[in-house]
């Protein structure tokens, strides 16, 4: 498991790094309205992303044609290629042109766009879940099923309603907030699935690594736009810890992946 050890000490140490940074500003050692601070801030999912594309990249190289998790990870690549390209249009609108960021931007596009093939994957994935190896627990069922409807009237109460029904909220806000809140729930569904209903294992490990990797991306986005509408959250949050853990979570699991796929 060389690949595995590797990405996963250089990913502890990546978090190690920037819970020290968020942790020094957030007690106030460093404004984090400066440039220099924001551009640390707007660098670090940009990097950890860059950090996930290179290991599926890796992974990819691997695989033979025909290999059942090949078009999976093809499609995790695409859509991670695209949350970069995002990551980077944001640093490029805050730091480099320095100016407010539009609201939607450029960046949301992408963002928006990374939906559709992070979707596929993890569908691709339930549907073929036995040539994965994979064992499905029918009983986990009736803990998802409520477990999602619960989810879903909290996020409709405590985040989408109020954008809804605010007669000052622009139609941007209308469309695009709810739009990242409801794509990380049809994401959220598939990955609450793979944790409780696919026995864990070594053919599983992998992709139960990708279902945490979505949780983290679904309750960062809908915990942000909470936070935004509220007035809540101001750069440097933790929160934003999240997404850059989905992505190294994302590195870890291409890299266990791959050493499976040389194991034979």
């Amino acid at each position: 498991m060389k690949s595995f050890k590797v990405y996963a000490t250089l990913a502890a140490l990546f978090f190690i790094a920037i819970i020290l940074f968020y942790t020094i500003t957030f007690y106030g050692f460093l404004d984090p309205e400066t440039r220099g601070s924001l551009a640390v801030f707007d660098l670090i999912p940009a990097l950890a992303a860059l950090f996930a594309l290179v290991s599926v990249s890796q992974l990819l190289l691997v695989f033979r044609r025909g290999d059942p998790p090949r078009l999976i990870w093809t499609l995790i690549l695409a859509a991670v290629l695209l949350n970069l390209i995002a990551e980077i249009t944001w640093f490029v609108y805050e730091i480099i042109i320095w100016t407010e960021v539009p609201y939607p931007s450029l960046a949301d596009y992408f963002w928006l766009a990374s939906y559709i093939p992070f979707f596929l994957a993890i569908t691709i994935l339930i549907s073929r879940y036995r040539k994965m190896g994979l064992t499905f627990r029918r009983r986990s069922l009736f803990v998802v099923i409520p477990l999602i409807v619960i989810i879903l009237v909290l996020v409709t109460i405590a985040v989408t309603a109020p954008i809804f029904s605010d007669p000052e909220a622009a139609l941007a806000d209308k469309l695009i907030n709810p739009a990242y809140v409801y794509l990380d729930f049809i994401i959220l569904v598939p990955a609450l699935l793979m944790t409780f209903a696919f026995a864990k294992g070594a053919q599983g490990k992998p992709w139960q690594l990708i279902a945490y990797c979505f949780i983290l991306f679904a309750v960062g986005d809908i915990a942000y736009a909470y936070m935004a509408w509220n007035g809540l959250y101001s750069t440097g949050n933790h929160i934003d810890i999240l997404w850059t853990c989905g992505y190294l979570l994302l590195a870890i699991a291409a890299a266990y992946q791959k050493d499976m796929v040389r194991r034979g």
